[in-house]
């Protein structure tokens, strides 16, 4: 269905009446069969190119606000105000840590204590203590956080709001974001050229773009505005992750003192900003096709972003 489309796309742009401006250069005869998930993406851009009528520089961000907009975005709001439910019950929970430790230092605090004996001389004997039970602080506080959990685990199951749900965005997002962009590429395995666009564009001197290949006459500019992009949705992200202000309003975040929990979320952090830099360098090389797709995707991420932390902000 492939072949056979773009030998219509072909006949139709010899011809001195294209409508739709596009035509396409030979596939190469060695080429292996597609995957058919990405096959299909790449059949599905294709007619609903032509049906529409609609330039590729267009259909391309008009497609990926759709689908992020009718998949992705119930998702956010749903782990939105999920998060949020999560983090008033933690101030729920958050005395219990210091009374368990308490009730605990309590009971050691009483079983350190040795029994004594009075012997006929009036003499006092300590007994031996077979089973003392006495904890070591670091045990106190084990104990404290374990059941603070424990409790913490019931109040989530109770409302519904359990940790594990919190990776269902990224488990719809990560596969779809994957599917279109190697759908798209498969898509620029062929020659792609787009004569029909708007008279501002063809005002600008890029004469016909190949959407195949990097954009030749701007060749630094798909890489800027995608690692931009990347990098002000990271930080972003990490800004509310690290924000004092949630602090100061009762809801527990990140700090930036050394643990743990704060040293894997810094770590994740520096990471997506490494994946920048790889997003960077990949839409220096790849089709300007796919890194007009992730453009729109990161600029709809951020716009996303900033419109849900002011309906549902963090900082209440």
């Amino acid at each position: 269905m492939f072949k056979r489309l773009i030998n219509r796309q072909k006949t139709v742009a010899l011809s001195s009446s294209s409508p739709a401006g596009l035509r396409y250069g030979r596939f190469n005869a060695s080429t292996k069969r597609n995957f058919s998930l990405f096959q299909s993406v790449a059949d599905t851009f294709l007619n609903l190119h032509e049906v529409s009528q609609i330039p590729w520089i267009v259909i391309v961000p008009l497609s990926t606000i759709t689908l992020r907009t009718l998949v992705t975005l119930p998702f956010s709001v749903w782990q939105r105000r999920r998060i949020l439910k999560q983090q008033e019950l933690r101030k729920l929970v958050q005395p219990i840590t210091p009374i368990v430790k308490l009730r605990l230092a309590a009971i050691t605090n009483k079983k350190s204590k040795n029994p004594v004996k009075i012997n006929a001389t009036g003499t006092l004997i300590p007994l031996p203590v077979q089973n003392p039970g006495i904890l070591t602080p670091d045990q106190i506080t084990l104990l404290a956080v374990k059941e603070t959990r424990n409790r913490q685990k019931k109040l989530f199951k109770k409302y519904n709001v359990s940790l594990w749900k919190n990776a269902l965005l990224p488990i719809v997002q990560i596969p779809l974001w994957v599917t279109i962009s190697m759908g798209i590429r498969t898509l620029t395995k062929a020659q792609l050229i787009e004569t029909f666009y708007p008279s501002w564009i063809a005002a600008l001197g890029f004469g016909s773009f190949d959407l195949s290949s990097p954009l030749t006459a701007m060749p630094l500019l798909a890489p800027i505005l995608v690692g931009t992009l990347a990098v002000l949705n990271v930080e972003y992200n990490g800004r509310l992750m690290f924000s004092s202000n949630m602090s100061s309003q009762g809801i527990k975040t990140i700090s930036r003192n050394s643990s743990r929990v704060q040293e894997a979320m810094a770590s994740i952090l520096n990471v997506s900003r490494l994946g920048c830099v790889v997003m960077l360098a990949m839409s220096s090389q790849a089709p300007f096709l796919l890194s007009l797709y992730w453009i729109s995707s990161q600029l709809y991420s951020l716009v996303q972003n900033i419109v849900l932390n002011w309906i549902y902000p963090y900082q209440r």
